[in-house]
């Protein structure tokens, strides 16, 4: 199978995977809140990102073993390929059994500085049933994840994590409609993630018996492990940082987070489904540039650029549009704390926009090797992000935290945009304005729109029917407008797409 065929086949999946979990997830929410109320929900969302911030101590393994696959993959060397895969299993190991030690710790601690209604011993238990699948698939999966990365095969990996999120959820939210309580639902939810990492490692032990961990660990492989941290730790504070922050508020914490993390589920709809698109081409990359095919990774990258920024006009746009109108109709009947927030839905709607911006670039620097350029670019957003949210937080409360991520965000836009046009590529940066400019345009257009007050929906089937009509008309509007641009490089563009499905 070829590269844009797999391609192709990682982005159909993860954007499967994508709207499955994200109806799943905001179906789950949504049963919270009506059953059992915002403070549950806030801390259900709370433990969640509590947990992420633990796996941090992943440490960048994952995607250093990735890069350095690449070559041996393509060489079918075996002795390093099992060298790399044996150093990779072990600093899993390590990093499991400590994230488990460390997770019990907070979750016997955290609930003591949560401002909340919701029992000791229920926010401790949730803790734990996010805590131990995580650490399963530390110990257990993540070697074998890798494997399907370096093979372009992550589409296997969102067809396991797709069956049996639906599944679990599915089940979480019979038991919450029929009397259960929330630690039932979790412990549903952690039997089938515990079923997706297992079967992730059955496939790959049956398709890949080439692959042997106890080959001697060759750890200077993976060495760049210690500059991917600082992209790690950025990460973590994007997704993660704000709501545990954001939960220590001294008057209804909980409440609050409940509320960033209902409009974060819209957000992270947006976040997914473009990721899905300008993930799925990275490992191509990364392939191109291990064969030293610098020149045709160039033409590719620009293509691969413009596509994003299709993409963000038809998605952010539509969001802007109608994430206040979904949002009201989602919290109807919740009537604890108020979850209509023009501020907020502006906020986090122009921070996602900077931040899908320089996704492509940043994952060319990261595709490339370039490890150290990209740590040092990480860094200084990771200081602007932890300072300014600290900061913010005492002073402004919510909006300074919000505030600093986007500070955050265009400093990092700015920065891995200019390396990758001035260090790996010779850019044309009038094009590059030239290309963002109609996305940027139409997007404010649409939040001018969405913010009015004027569009409304009494149920979900009007309001679906409303977002097609929108992905239409706005996909039809950026065709047009980019094809007048530059018609040639959108017919390539379509050719590209035709030939992938043919």
């Amino acid at each position: 199978m070829n590269r844009s065929k797999k391609s192709i086949l990682n982005a159909t999946f993860a954007l499967l995977q994508m709207v499955v979990t994200s109806i799943f997830g905001l179906i789950l929410s949504r049963t919270v809140l009506s059953y059992l109320g915002s403070d549950y929900n806030g801390i259900n969302s709370i433990v969640t990102q509590i947990v992420n911030v633990i796996m941090i101590l992943e440490g960048g393994f994952t995607l250093a073993s990735n890069v350095a696959l690449f070559k041996p993959f393509l060489e079918k060397n075996i002795t390093k390929i099992n060298g790399i895969l044996s150093a990779t299993a072990r600093k899993f190991n390590i990093v499991s059994l400590i994230a488990m030690v460390i997770g019990i710790i907070i979750a016997l601690i955290f609930p003591f500085y949560v401002s909340t209604n919701v029992s000791y011993f229920i926010c401790a238990c949730l803790m734990i049933t996010v805590l131990l699948p995580a650490c399963f698939n530390l110990g257990y999966s993540m070697k074998y994840r890798v494997i399907l990365l370096a093979d372009q095969k992550e589409y296997i990996i969102s067809i396991f994590s797709t069956i049996f999120y639906a599944i679990g959820n599915a089940i979480a939210v019979i038991l919450i409609r029929t009397g259960f309580g929330i630690i039932t639902a979790r412990v549903v939810i952690m039997i089938f993630l515990f079923l997706t990492y297992y079967f992730i490692g059955e496939y790959c032990k049956k398709n890949y018996n080439f692959v042997q961990f106890k080959e001697k660990p060759m750890y200077n492989e993976i060495s760049e492990s210690k500059n991917v941290l600082a992209l790690k730790l950025t990460s973590m504070l994007y997704t993660s940082f704000p709501i545990v922050l954001i939960s220590s508020l001294p008057e209804k914490g909980a409440m609050i987070a409940s509320v960033y993390a209902v409009y974060k589920s819209v957000i992270s709809i947006v976040q997914n489904c473009l990721s899905s698109i300008t993930n799925a081409p990275r490992l191509g990359f990364g392939s191109l540039i291990a064969e030293g095919n610098l020149s045709e990774a160039n033409i590719k990258f620009n293509l691969y650029e413009k596509i994003t920024f299709i993409g963000m006009t038809v998605i952010i746009g539509t969001t802007c549009l109608l994430i206040l109108p979904f949002i009201d109709l989602y919290t109807i009947g919740v009537n604890d704390i108020n979850y209509h927030n023009e501020f907020l839905a502006f906020i986090m709607l122009i921070t996602v926009f900077v931040e899908i911006c320089h996704i492509p670039s940043g994952q060319m620097i990261q595709m490339s090797g370039n490890f150290n350029a990209s740590k040092k670019i990480q860094s200084i957003a990771f200081v602007i992000l932890i300072f300014g949210m600290i900061v913010g937080r005492f002073f402004i409360g919510l909006y300074g935290i919000l505030f600093a991520i986007l500070l955050a965000a265009m400093v990092l836009c700015v920065l891995e945009i200019g390396y990758t046009g001035i260090i790996i590529f010779n850019r044309n940066w009038l094009k590059f304005i030239i290309n963002l400019l109609p996305c940027l345009i139409i997007c404010l257009i649409t939040i001018l729109i969405g913010f009015s007050g004027k569009i409304i929906f009494l149920d979900y089937l009007s309001f679906f029917i409303a977002g097609l009509v929108c992905v239409t008309v706005l996909t039809v509007i950026t065709l047009i407008i980019y094809y007048v641009i530059d018609s040639t490089e959108l017919k390539t563009i379509i050719k590209i797409v035709i030939s992938i499905i043919k």
